[in-house]
């Protein structure tokens, strides 16, 4: 308002101007969108981990068959919901008609994750077919964010995708001893990585669906960059995880310019950077004189300069004019 006064006194605004702009000001609508969103996401979660807590507390009170009803029939609904309040699919992203579309079709989803885990749990219905038991649900996310064109269980999806590809590679070691440096986890890493992100260059060439193509990308970068650092540490092929690694930085980089997006830049920046002093210092370490030391301080110095340049600099590598 101290600014209206300025003006009005300067004679650039009038007297009903600025009572216009304090009368709009005061009484514009203000929006709770995102407020409201995150409210009900919340509330999905809240209600999965109360219903959890519940059937754990009262498990002998009500009864192994109630629960997997009542869990099948809230699950029912929830899809029988989503069915009949969809708009038609299309390869475009589309918007919902009822606000709280995405809420029920998500928890719907996610009440079948609890179901089929409660089954296998308590029933075994899969038996030892680990794999088999995580596969069922993610195709049924990922047919389930297409026809609902929803993100969220798309997530889901990709997270049962990674979880199946692990889980296949080594059942009982990831069962048992939880170790996942192994060879055969870091080999399933790079190929869900790889798989994810081709599939989202294809959407992108073929126009289906997008908007999809940044969650794909989301984890496909993360997935990536860990596996392969995770093979710079741990494995014998120095040199070869090295340079898959600074292929990895140059696609994204480029990725990132081409959709003058920050954060997939700042990933690569930060995951390369973590490569690259991993190995400069690993060849200094073997080196082992003065020399090394004093490298060792340079690329410390050289670094901090190159952190600072980055975040100066960075809208003219993604091109962007503001």
């Amino acid at each position: 308002m101290k600014i209206l006064e300025q003006l009005l006194s300067d004679n650039i605004l009038t007297t009903e101007e600025v009572s216009s702009i304090k009368s709009f000001e005061e009484n514009k609508p203000m929006s709770v969108h995102w407020e409201l969103r995150s409210i009900l996401y919340l509330g999905v979660l809240l209600l999965i981990s109360g219903l959890g807590i519940l059937v754990y507390m009262n498990l002998d009170t009500i009864g192994h068959q109630a629960i997997i009803a009542a869990i099948a029939i809230a699950c029912g609904y929830c899809f029988y919901y989503g069915f009949n309040h969809k708009v038609p699919f299309t390869y475009l992203e589309t918007k919902q008609i009822s606000p709280v579309f995405d809420y029920v079709v998500l928890l719907g989803c996610l009440l079948l994750g609890v179901l089929l885990g409660y089954l296998q749990y308590q029933y075994s219905v899969f038996g030892m077919h680990y794999g088999l038991a995580t596969i069922i649900p993610t195709i049924i996310y990922f047919i389930s964010a297409y026809l609902f064109d929803h993100k969220g269980i798309l997530s889901l999806g990709i997270t049962g995708l990674a979880a199946w590809a692990g889980i296949s590679a080594s059942p009982l070691q990831l069962m048992s001893e939880n170790n996942f440096n192994e060879l055969s986890i870091i080999l399933s890493g790079i190929a869900v990585g790889l798989l994810l992100a081709g599939f989202s260059r294809y959407i992108e060439i073929k126009g289906i669906k997008e908007h999809f193509s940044f969650t794909y990308n989301n984890f496909a970068i993360n997935i990536l960059f860990v596996a392969t650092l995770a093979a710079l540490f741990n494995e014998r092929w120095k040199v070869i995880s090295f340079l898959f690694l600074a292929g990895i930085c140059f696609y994204y980089i480029r990725y990132a310019i081409e959709k003058k997006s920050f954060l997939f830049l700042l990933l690569s920046i930060l995951y390369g950077y973590i490569g690259l002093t991993y190995s400069f210092f690993s060849i200094l370490i073997n080196m082992a004189d003065d020399f090394s030391i004093i490298l060792g301080m340079f690329f410390i110095l050289a670094s901090c300069a190159g952190v600072i340049l980055f975040f100066i600099y960075y809208k003219r590598i993604l091109k962007i004019k503001k």
